[in-house]
């Protein structure tokens, strides 16, 4: 693959994490401009990008093989530029609110289908280290999110962070047009997917039924929060159930039926929970018990983002080398010692504290991206590229959405939350590296090339 390519693919799948975790230092801003409160503007602009963003990953990657990668690519890169102008200049919190939902749906045509033409137009022995260096530039993306957004707040004023995506997007566009992907050739279009015919919308209907229940649920208390969370995973477990027996699912949950898509997608989903479970609970943790100033927690957590960068590239080569199996074992095994290290979380009285072990969690978790993901690209033929991306993106997601239902019926509330609580949810996490750790047995030991 061209580098030109390779930089505009990876210009445009960036936006997507960019955009989820720009908006969050803009929050006070944005409900204060717009007369709204805080907690109602996170609801609608971050729980909803998370929610459209998981709801359109399956139906972006079976688009993306029916009507072409390059196609999908474009219109995904259109509407994030759309949803980017429109809330440029929402006059309410409701319009910027569709603004980011127009920008989610972008982000979840151009991740799939970028996934897609990594696995048609890379070499086999070398997607190792693309899909690498595709996971280290998305891990980079959200954690800048915040820093860049933070700054352009205050230097420009909430409604720029809306203009941020938009060189990128420029840059990306340019770049597709002096190099586009190579087209492909008639035997492949003939075999591209099955189209989308009848897609299953009331499936995709339960899905959205469960995604809201298991977010809103977060924000509720006692018998509500139950009710709302065991609804939302039945919901969930009927969407699963639905797709399985759908003729035309808009979530190919078939795919899992092979060993190497199972385990591998298992892994992201696993190591996800982990990941967003310590995003959202250590700023919390110290700053209840230990009194300690969010930014302080903050650049803890950035190192972890960093050694997910640095780690990433190194996981791909080592996929291309030792193979994909022994490279996930090595990642899963960094990432479960880390967390058996934050088990000591209660002796931690600031956050430099678990600041090396944070740094180990990025390693590992950098380590693992690449084997996993290049693992289960390769799990399925070229014409089924984009289902699988999609697939393996909604289990990702779903891994972070999974955290914050369980931390919010283990935690409790402020009055109800005790330290042995958060010692609990740290157990979880260490739970979840080991069933990654046995997940990667499943990873091949080295890439099949298939096609």
């Amino acid at each position: 693959m061209n580098r030109l390519l390779l930089a505009a693919l990876l210009l445009a799948s960036a936006q997507a994490p960019l955009g989820s975790t720009l908006v969050a230092v803009a929050l006070p801003a944005i409900a204060s401009g717009l007369g709204s409160d805080t907690v109602h503007a996170t609801t609608l602009l971050v729980s909803s990008y998370l929610v459209i963003t998981i709801l359109f990953q399956g139906p972006g990657g079976r688009l993306s093989d029916a009507f072409g990668h390059e196609r999908t690519l474009w219109t995904g890169i259109g509407l994030f530029a759309a949803g980017s102008l429109v809330g440029l200049v929402s006059p309410s919190v409701w319009m910027l609110a569709a603004a980011r939902a127009i920008m989610a749906i972008g982000g979840a045509l151009v991740v799939p289908s970028t996934m897609a033409l990594l696995r048609v137009l890379v070499k086999p022995e070398h997607r190792g280290r693309i899909f690498g260096i595709f996971g280290s530039v998305m891990a980079l993306s959200a954690a800048l999110g915040p820093v860049v957004g933070g700054e352009v707040v205050e230097w420009f004023g909430w409604r720029a962070t809306f203009l941020v995506s938009l060189p990128f997007l420029a840059v990306a566009a340019v770049l597709l047009r002096m190099d586009p992907p190579p087209a492909v050739d008639a035997d492949s279009a003939k075999d591209r997917g099955d189209g989308l015919g009848s897609l299953d919308f009331a499936g995709l209907a339960m899905l959205l039924v469960a995604l809201v229940l298991i977010t809103a649920s977060a924000k509720l208390e006692g018998m509500e929060r139950l009710g709302g969370l065991v609804t939302g995973v039945f919901a969930g477990f009927g969407f699963f159930l639905r797709q399985w027996r759908a003729d035309q699912p808009v979530l190919d949950v078939r795919l899992l039926r092979n060993p190497v898509m199972l385990g591998a997608t298992t892994i992201m989903a696993l190591q996800n929970f982990a990941m967003y479970g310590l995003l959202f609970q250590l700023p919390a943790f110290f700053e209840h018990f230990r009194g300690t100033p969010p930014r302080a927690v903050g650049l803890s957590l950035f190192t972890m983002m960093i050694g997910m960068v640095v780690a990433s590239p190194i996981g791909g080569r080592a996929t291309d080398r030792l193979g994909a199996r022994l490279a996930g074992l090595i990642g899963a095994a960094v990432l479960t010692v880390a967390c058996l290290a934050l088990c000591r979380l209660a002796s931690f009285t600031v956050p430099s504290d678990a600041m090396p072990w944070l740094v180990l969690f990025g390693l590992g978790m950098g380590l693992s991206s690449a084997p996993a993901q290049s693992s289960a690209m390769a799990a399925v033929p070229p014409n089924r590229a984009g289902t699988a991306a999609g697939l393996s993106s909604t289990m990702r997601y779903l891994g972070g959405m999974a955290t914050i239902a369980v931390q919010a019926a283990v935690l409790g509330g402020d009055q109800s939350v005790t330290e042995g609580r958060h010692l609990t949810m740290v157990a979880l996490y260490t739970l979840s590296a080991l069933l990654s750790l046995a997940a990667a047995m499943a990873l091949p030991r080295r890439v099949p090339a298939r096609g």
